[in-house]
């Protein structure tokens, strides 16, 4: 995987993207949803006419685009190399440790937070549970940081992956053109038909659209020409297109959509240009660090900026303060929590696949 530099560097860019996201623009934007998450009151806060300039529109959806895209992309590599019990194994000790933690340092945020502002707090075991399984959707309970959705989505993608192997690493396109309709048939049913559970058909939606990155992988390794990349990751960026249109999210389409077509164009032309990029240590450090980054960003920033300003503390003076620390804390997880189940997740993989082949 050292060839495609591209695609890390990519990965620390959106984990960027998506935190400018939620501390300039979800922190004044959704200021009722935030107060209820952190057990503090709504402050009305007004922003400065600077923060528009790292407040680019609808960054988030990019920046989420371009992690399914390299999830797409990277997640067969590890899938071709052991069997699917490690793969499942690995994948498993790769996403639920780290996020564990995060989600822990989180919620002592938001317990900080409710006793600061003199709120109860009032989240219990099963939804504290069901986060951390990232099962919460499917059972009712609130997302309790808002970013742990699109791990759900990458869970349901592993699994799908396992299932699916031994026609991903064929170059016939019967598999993808059979899951496309499958998908589509699906949604449709589950607006017109047969009632299906609003979660699992928008988490379709956006596992129709990591397919994509699964097409640069097959061209990467040599399983299908550069024209049949194109036209077959066209066909599933169209099927995207057309069952977000009808699907539950209807309503965003295309103002949202079109972000992940921006998305794939970027991914396609850094794919296209990947023999070119080189080492470069302030995007090695946010890719190094941007699974834990992206896990624990949320609900410790939304209270540590709500607390400082609550002090005194000029939105920009709070910003400088909270940012450097998310970092920092992103880093110490990703050091010791991450670092130690990456290593323990391939341990075992790789032994289970040995295992197997015995």
């Amino acid at each position: 995987m050292k060839k495609f530099i591209f695609a890390n560097q990519l990965r620390g860019i959106a984990a960027m993207l998506v935190v400018m996201t939620h501390y300039f623009g979800t922190f004044f934007a959704e200021q009722d949803l935030l107060a209820a998450r952190t057990f503090s009151p709504n402050l009305h806060l007004f922003k400065g006419g600077w923060v528009h300039f790292f407040e680019l529109e609808y960054q988030g959806p990019f920046g989420v685009g371009l992690f399914f895209l390299i999830s797409g992309f990277v997640i067969p590599f590890s899938l071709r190399k052991t069997s699917l019990p490690g793969f499942l194994v690995n994948r498993a000790l790769r996403i639920f440790p780290t996020y564990a933690c995060c989600l822990a340092l989180g919620t002592l945020a938001v317990y900080l937070s409710a006793r600061y502002w003199g709120q109860a707090f009032t989240y219990d075991a099963k939804v504290l549970a069901a986060n951390a399984l990232l099962v919460h959707n499917l059972l009712g309970f609130p997302s309790m940081d808002a970013v742990n959705w699109t791990l759900a989505i990458e869970i349901k993608f592993y699994l799908l992956m396992a299932v699916g192997a031994a026609a991903l690493f064929r170059p016939s396109p019967v598999w993808l053109l059979g899951f496309l309709a499958a998908a589509l048939a699906l949604t449709w049913n589950g607006e017109h038909g047969v009632a299906i559970a609003t979660p699992l058909l928008m988490e379709l939606n956006y596992i129709v659209f990591m397919m994509t990155g699964c097409l640069f992988y097959q061209h990467a390794t040599q399983l299908i020409s550069t024209r049949a990349l194109v036209w077959r990751s066209l066909l599933t960026v169209a099927a995207f297109s057309w069952s977000w249109s009808m699907g539950p999210q209807q309503g965003q389409f295309p103002a949202v959509t079109v972000w992940y077509y921006c998305a794939y164009l970027v991914f396609g032309v850094c794919y296209a240009l990947r023999d070119r990029f080189r080492p470069v240590r302030v995007l090695d450090f946010l890719a190094a660090i941007s699974y834990p980054l992206y896990c624990v960003h949320a609900l410790f920033g939304y209270c540590a900026l709500k607390i400082l300003i609550d002090q005194g503390c000029r939105y920009g003076v709070a910003m400088l303060i909270t940012l450097p620390c998310t970092l920092a804390l992103a880093y110490a997880v990703h050091r010791t929590i991450e670092n130690g189940s990456h290593i323990l997740g391939r341990r075992w993989g790789d032994a289970l696949s040995r295992r197997q082949a015995t």
